[in-house]
């Protein structure tokens, strides 16, 4: 299997370690399988990596700047001291180990490819380079190009280096049907592949948007690379045990014992991008929500469970209630201290998907008649929580204009 990846596929994720992206990665250890990116994605992840780690320092710092008006500097004082190019050097040592394992190969600008870029751009050909017409201002009919050399680059690298090592059994994954896919890749249903747009289908490559769908639409090929005799016994004969037992509250009790803390990080941040009209309709006047660092874990149901290339995939769905403070824009405000004022305090309940990972132990015996999934976990380390928003409500609003009576 040759898998080739598009930048989107490492989104949040640059190391391939979360969830189902680690899977992937350590299905490429087998001889048989083989991942693939070329040199415009790795620049685009470094960037976009960069770009993450510059915007979450100036936060941290700017919350510190805030936390330290309020001490004694003499006694006390926060400072922010990260190296940014030392943690940029962390992501490329990241991947010169990837690639050293053999899990991963980087492929090099090609010539070769320039041929193609020359004749997209040429000819203006598609579905790298798109018209669309409308209307302007004075009603006239004008057109507008929208280029996307940079998707073309990946795609015609990758093209070539399938030809020139005569490679088959290829695939491709990236949710930018956009660019990459037909008029309906967009609306395919989920954990199938989708076609390739007419101009650069050419049978050679198998198109999906998410590693999961790839995952999963692979699936029986997958665990034969996987399963060997033990890894076979857990996802067979032991499969009605363990999901059983995980069921009957053993996920419920890892969530709880293990994530708690993380679950209500990820969900703080989720709603501080928040402004205030998606709290409620009520907050029209602008201004920025403060949730709160406390939360509540709730409901918590276990989903799916699937094993994959040495770890057990637990899939559950919870809620985590966080109270959020509103403050909204002050127009009567006198100086930057009283710009924005605190206008209500709401609960909002967040739903969530939330996957970990439970390493396989080789080294521990199988025995059906007395299996336990809880002993068989004992000494290993869980982690590799991913955590998806599904969705958000407010559940304790009050009106703000509940003081006013009007007459009729």
């Amino acid at each position: 299997m040759n898998i080739f990846l598009d930048s989107n596929a490492f989104y949040k994720d640059p190391f391939l370690i979360k969830g189902k992206n680690r899977i992937l990665l350590s299905l490429a250890k087998h001889d048989d399988v083989n991942l693939y990116i070329n040199d415009t994605v790795y620049e685009e992840i470094l960037r976009a990596h960069k770009n993450l780690l510059e915007k979450e320092i100036n936060i941290i710092s700017e919350s510190f700047a805030k936390i330290n008006t309020f001490l004694e500097m003499a006694k006390q004082k926060f400072e922010v001291d990260v190296d940014l190019a030392l943690v940029l050097q962390d992501f490329s040592s990241r991947f010169d180990e990837i690639q050293d394992a053999e899990q991963m190969k980087i492929i090099l600008y090609d010539s070769d490819v320039l041929k193609y870029i020359v004749e997209i751009d040429m000819y203006e050909k598609a579905p790298f380079i798109k018209k669309t017409e409308m209307k302007n201002n004075k009603d006239q009919k004008i057109t507008i190009t929208k280029k996307e050399i940079r998707d073309a680059i990946i795609w015609y690298s990758y093209q070539i280096y399938i030809k020139k090592n005569k490679l088959d059994d290829c695939y491709f994954i990236s949710n930018n049907t956009r660019e990459f896919g037909d008029d309906e890749a967009k609306k395919s249903p989920g954990e199938q592949p989708y076609n390739l747009h007419p101009k650069i289908s050419n049978n050679n490559m198998i198109a999906y948007k998410t590693v999961h769908d790839f995952l999963v639409h692979n699936d029986e090929r997958v665990k034969d690379l996987f399963y060997e005799l033990h890894s076979i016994k857990l996802s067979e004969e032991l499969f009605d045990k363990l999901y059983e037992e995980l069921n009957e509250g053993l996920a419920k009790e890892l969530v709880t014992k293990l994530f708690t803390e993380e679950i209500i990080s990820e969900t703080q941040q989720y709603l501080s991008e928040f402004q205030p009209d998606d709290i409620h309709d009520d907050y029209f006047m602008g201004g920025y929500i403060s949730p709160s660092m406390y939360g509540q874990v709730n409901n918590i149901q276990l989903n799916e469970v699937d094993i994959y290339g040495g770890n057990i995939t637990v899939a559950v769905n919870l809620e985590v209630e966080m109270d959020v403070e509103v403050y909204l824009y002050n127009p009567t405000h006198d100086d930057r201290s009283d710009k924005f004022q605190n206008a209500a305090t709401d609960t909002m309940e967040v739903q969530e998907s939330v996957i970990f990972l439970i390493p396989i132990n080789v080294d521990k015996e199988l025995d059906e008649d007395t299996f336990s999934l809880k002993e068989y976990i004992k000494g290993t380390e869980i982690g590799n929580l991913n955590v998806e928003i599904i969705a958000t409500k407010n559940i304790d609003h009050t009106d703000m204009f509940r003081g006013y009576e009007y007459e009729y």
